[in-house]
């Protein structure tokens, strides 16, 4: 697998851009709408062959997808939304210390391998570039590079090797069509992504049992769904994904119906409200209580 260093990495060291009130992954990474893209991030990240066997050797995935995502994703807002002395982002990258092994591929992977945790840092920001394409204003190319700049920043508080970083969103462009050219594949944890409408798998934490019987097949198959039309074309091409006319005609329809009335949502309802405290409490000039580590796995 090619590095990220191997595809056209300038020698000056990227700049960053202020992270912070104001800034654009403030205003969007705790927003409710990227809750949309769950599905999608996670199997563009899952189709990375050392993601993949990470998933499948070092954690319950595969027996409880819920209890893994709703356990990262407030750690990895705490990266962002924390202040940098809080180290926050220092703990999510040491959740991942001990995970190693070898991928089917038969090759050696660590998760703390700066090639392969860029991967996964570089999804997240591409994430919000497309939920704006999708759901809200479309980012301007200015925004955009803004939006990466901010990026940098964000990783350099987790303290790894700068050695993938690129610092320009047309470099991020390059580097995101060679992945899915390239780098990505179908595998184990992809097709259990797919295959989620039809398998058995626990409630999402605080529904109910009998409910979840009920509502779990067209739940799932929504979000199966939804996963495919926020796919770029090329990754479902990777996946075996079938998407016709009538699919992107009712996906148009949703993501209008989103575009329409999200504007007339209330501030504080458009962020998880861990999130909400904190962007309120910076833009008011006061201190928060860093979150308390949790495991990860």
């Amino acid at each position: 697998m090619s590095s990220a260093a191997e595809i056209d990495q300038p020698t000056t060291l990227p700049k960053g851009a202020p992270l912070g009130p104001g800034s654009l992954l403030w205003e969007y990474f705790g927003d409710h709408r990227l809750k949309l893209f769950f599905g999608r991030s996670g199997t563009l990240q899952n189709m990375h062959p050392a993601v993949s066997a990470a998933l499948q050797q070092h954690s319950n995935f595969f027996d409880d997808p819920w209890d893994r995502l709703l356990r990262s994703v407030p750690r990895i807002e705490d990266s962002v939304y924390d202040p940098p002395e809080s180290a926050s982002a220092v703990r999510v990258r040491d959740y991942h210390r001990d995970i190693k092994g070898i991928d089917h591929h038969g090759q050696r992977y660590h998760a703390l391998n700066p090639d392969i945790f860029w991967w996964t840092h570089v999804t997240f920001v591409e994430t919000v570039m497309t939920m704006n394409e999708h759901f809200g204003t479309p980012l301007t190319d200015a925004q955009k590079r803004q939006l990466w700049a901010e990026s940098v920043t964000w990783w350099e508080r987790y303290g790894l090797s700068m050695q993938p970083v690129f610092g320009t969103y047309e470099e991020f462009r390059a580097y995101w069509s060679h992945m899915l050219a390239e780098e990505l594949e179908a595998n184990e944890t992809t097709d259990f992504a797919l295959r989620a409408a039809a398998t058995p798998i626990p409630p999402v934490p605080g529904v109910p049992e009998w409910a979840w019987t009920v509502i779990r097949r067209p739940f799932m198959e929504f979000n199966v769904w939804l996963l495919a039309a926020l796919m770029p074309e090329r990754g479902r091409e990777i996946l075996g994904i079938e998407w016709n006319r009538l699919d992107q005609f009712d996906f148009r329809v949703f993501a209008g119906a989103v575009r329409t009335t999200w504007p007339l949502v209330p501030r504080p309802l458009r962020y998880d409200r861990r999130v909400y405290r904190k962007i309120r409490a910076a833009e008011k000039g006061l201190s928060w209580r860093p979150a308390r580590a949790a495991r990860w796995s």
